[in-house]
Parts: C-alpha cells; structure tokens; sequence
C-alpha cells in the first residue's frame, strides 16, 4: 500500500462517523428565517479569523503577564523561555496569515512551502465562529466565506496541477435537473463521481479510489468538516448547495462552477 494510501486508511479507521445531514440537527424548519441561497465573499471569513487570531494573541500574552512573577521566581531563564516561545509560535502563526492574505487577494502563491492543498486551519474554526455569532453572523455564511478561501487557494497554489485520479464527491438531495447536468459534466470529462450518504462512507470511497484531488458538493456544514476529515495532501473544490426547500431537499448547484473545477483540476 503507498504512503497515500496507508494514510486514508488511518484517517478513516480514526474519524468519528457522521451522517449528511447531521450537521442540521438543530434547525426547526422554519423557512421565513432560513438563508436559502448564500453568497458571501472571502473577506468575511479573513476578517473574523484575523479578529479571532489577534484576540487569542491577547489571551496568551495576558496569561504570561500573569505567571510571569512566578516564574521569574523559579527561574529567570523559565520566564524568557515561555516568553519567546509564545512570541515565536504566533510570529510564525501571523507570518503564515499574512501569506495567506497575500495569496487569496493577490492570485500569486505566496505560501508555495506549505505541504498542504487547500486551508486547513481547523484550530481557529470554533473561534471565528464564536466571533462572527456576536455580530449575527450565521455558521453557514462564515462556512461559505471558509470554502471559497480554500477554493482561491486551490486554485492559485495548484495552477500546474493536474489530476490523474479527480473524483466528485455528491449529496443525495440534489434534485433531479442539477444531478442530470452533474452526470453529464463527470461523464463528459471521464472523472469519478460518488453520491456520499455520510462520512464514513465518502472516507471508505477515497479509501479505495485514492484520489489525487475531490471536488465536493454539499452544504457549507458538511463541506466543512469533510474538508477537516481529509488528509492535506489532497486539494479540495468545495461547492456549497443552494437550499430552497431547507436542507437536505432539493438542493441545487451552478452547474458552470462545478465544470470549471473539473476542468482547472485536469487541466481540460
């Protein structure tokens, strides 16, 4: 079995099992209050992971400040030690934001060192979601601000990337017209398509496929923690769903990004 492969079959013996759809468990069905289309650009997101990075800057440099006394006690060495650590972990941590602004707003790879595809900074999620929700932010708005950074990134960093092994990740509730024109694009490109019921099942898929690169479409919630539930090495074109009958029913995609992925990942 190739490094790859032992991999997926790691992260798939590892993560917790989930179901499409789970990440829905709390709405009440109430379609007046319901976002059914979003459209939010990427500054969203960066806003609120920058906020939420320079807060958790605070918290630690705030920590020091208070057992600082303590262990200049101990040891004078112990406090500088501490010090400088703190001061080198979030300089790497802003030296990396600030790239990756540059990347996403510019179109030019400034982070070509990385070893990962795609965002993954799972880390911070809970907190730029905790900050977005004071000003009324909604999880799926930052969830779709979230994919499409991780889209820019993808496309920019993997401009001479070209897949072997593209496989297309589905939900069930597309409804029938945009699985029809779905069907058409993976067929006409030759790539795989998989209709995924959970994550166990889509891990199970890349498991046996051992993709070099998915594109997936579903709900922000669920691109989100398939994004997490994927090894890094992998790039990853999440397409949220439009949603007008709520979630899970009848969801439908622009057909024209979901060819576009396909055909910047092969290079058609």
């Amino acid at each position: 079995m190739t490094n790859n492969g032992q991999q997926l079959s790691d992260v798939a013996k590892d993560a917790i099992d989930r179901k499409l759809g789970d990440e829905w468990s709390d709405w009440v069905g109430d379609l007046t209050q319901y976002e059914k289309e979003i459209k939010e650009g990427k500054t969203t997101f960066l806003l609120f992971y920058f906020v939420s990075l320079f807060m958790l800057s605070l918290v630690f440099m705030l920590g020091y400040y208070l057992i600082s006394p303590r262990l200049a006690q101990f040891h004078a060495l112990a406090d500088a030690v501490v010090f400088w650590v703190i001061i080198g972990v979030f300089s790497v941590i802003y030296i990396y934001s600030l790239l990756l602004l540059l990347t996403v707003a510019t179109g030019v790879n400034f982070i070509f060192y990385s070893k990962k595809d795609g965002l993954h900074i799972e880390w911070i999620y809970p907190l730029v979601y905790k900050a977005a929700s004071i000003f009324k932010i909604s999880k799926d708005r930052i969830g779709h601000s979230l994919v499409r950074v991780n889209n820019a990134l993808v496309y920019t960093t993997k401009k001479k990337f070209q897949a072997d092994n593209l496989i297309v990740l589905l939900p069930r509730c597309l409804d029938g017209e945009t699985r029809t024109k779905a069907a058409e694009i993976t067929g006409k490109y030759g790539c795989k398509v998989f209709t995924a019921t959970g994550g166990s099942s889509a891990r199970q898929m890349l498991k046996k496929v051992r993709p070099d690169a998915i594109i997936g479409v579903a709900c922000e919630r669920d691109l989100v923690a398939g994004m997490t539930d994927t090894p890094g090495y992998i790039p990853i074109i999440a397409i949220p769903n439009k949603r007008p009958h709520g979630p899970c029913k009848d969801t439908a995609i622009d057909t024209n990004e979901l060819e576009k992925a396909v055909r910047f990942l092969l290079k058609k």
